[in-house]
């Protein structure tokens, strides 16, 4: 047997209109927010008012520059003079060694001289023998015995005896070596006994009074030293002590591979403790008259070359900045030269660089509140997100 369910049709049309009456309902629910948005959109809000790029500003000027640059090297004597026999023999004296201080015309070295002073006495009898040949000859004249040849050729024999005797006393003398200079003995490259061929280095003496510094410097900044100028010169060995030395010569060519030439820095009078070969230091001020400079911070660079913003008025009176080229000198420490590009007085942006182009319009900052100027660094950027807090600070100062 088959039961069946019937379903009322009344039951099915209310169950139909209730669903129909709860989704109206969330709907009305979902629309009453949507309606309150939008009425809240049609307030319009009060209008932002726009804030000017701010920036600091500096001015290009020509002015006296100057920077110090350092040099450096070993100390050597002025006066360094190596000793060398000319006439070759054994050593018989040699007092000195290296360390010790001599006197001018004192005995350094002397070889073995027997020989010479046998050579001298040969050229004294040959000279005796000249004259009296030459007396001879004259008196003979007179008596028609002897002809003007033969007196002619006696008077130049004597000429001969007395050369060679004067050159072999030079040999004697200079088997004698002495002392040219009151100096210090730094090398001594024998010992007695030894036989020397003639130029020999035997001795090297150097005047301890004067040294010296020769030093590389760079070629640009060699037209900025002068002869005679004042340095400051340390020694590493004798601690950070400085001396008061000079500049004495400055060398006229240029090396081409190190583009650098040589300047020679003179320490006289020596301070003590200074010695031949110590490592020193020389601080070197150079100055440069009436260069167009501007801070190097305020310089950018991009393939095209430098650049800096400079601050000017357009034709409707606003203040914008503008990108200008340059061409760039030497750099003076902090400081920058101006070889063409910019004027003595072009205002450039020093700080608030972010965001900055050409044509955008630009407020100058005022720095003379020095709290704000000191907290503030060159490249911290002056727009409006921080404006707001500066200027806050500003007026409280004031």
């Amino acid at each position: 047997m088959i039961i069946s369910k019937k379903h009322h049709p009344i039951s099915w049309l209310f169950l139909s209109a209730f669903f129909r009456l709860i989704v109206s309902l969330l709907i009305f629910g979902l629309m009453l927010p949507s309606c309150d948005n939008a009425g809240e959109a049609n307030i319009s809000p009060p209008r932002v008012q726009q804030t000017l790029h701010r920036v600091e500003v500096i001015t290009v000027e020509n002015k006296a520059v100057s920077l110090t640059q350092t040099v450096s090297g070993a100390l050597i004597a002025v006066t360094k003079i190596r000793l060398y026999n000319e006439e070759s023999g054994r050593i018989t004296k040699l007092p000195y060694h290296e360390g010790d201080t001599v006197k001018k015309g004192t005995l350094l070295v002397q070889l073995d001289n027997a020989l010479l002073k046998t050579d001298v006495a040969k050229t004294v009898a040959t000279k005796q023998q000249a004259k009296l040949d030459l007396s001879r000859l004259k008196k003979l004249l007179q008596k028609n015995l002897s002809t003007e040849e033969e007196l002619a050729q006696a008077a130049t024999e004597l000429d001969l005896a007395i050369a060679e005797e004067k050159r072999q006393h030079i040999r004697l003398q200079r088997s004698s070596i002495k002392a040219p200079i009151d100096g210090l003995i730094t090398k001594r490259l024998y010992e007695p006994g030894d036989m020397l061929a003639p130029q020999s280095h035997i001795h090297t003496i150097i005047d301890p009074s004067a040294l010296r510094l020769k030093a590389s410097l760079a070629e640009r900044w060699l037209p900025l030293v002068k002869k005679g100028q004042q340095v400051t010169l340390r020694i590493d060995a004798l601690g950070n002590t400085g001396f008061v030395a000079k500049v004495s010569r400055i060398h006229p060519t240029i090396n081409a591979s190190t583009h650098k030439g040589i300047i020679e820095i003179l320490l006289s009078p020596v301070p003590k403790g200074a010695t031949v070969g110590q490592f020193s230091r020389a601080n070197i001020k150079l100055s440069a008259t009436n260069r167009l400079i501007i801070p190097v911070h305020t310089i950018h660079y991009e393939p095209a070359g430098a650049y800096v913003f400079r601050v000017i008025k357009d034709k409707k009176g606003d203040t914008i900045a503008e990108k200008v080229y340059f061409e760039q000198g030497q750099q003076f420490a902090s400081k920058a030269e101006i070889l063409s590009g910019l004027n003595p007085g072009d205002r450039i942006v020093s700080r608030g660089f972010l965001g900055l182009r050409t044509g955008k319009k630009v407020e100058v900052a005022d720095v003379s509140n020095k709290k704000i100027k000191n907290r503030l660094t060159p490249q911290q950027d002056l727009n409006p997100a921080t404006d707001s807090a500066i200027s806050s600070q500003i007026n409280k100062n004031k």
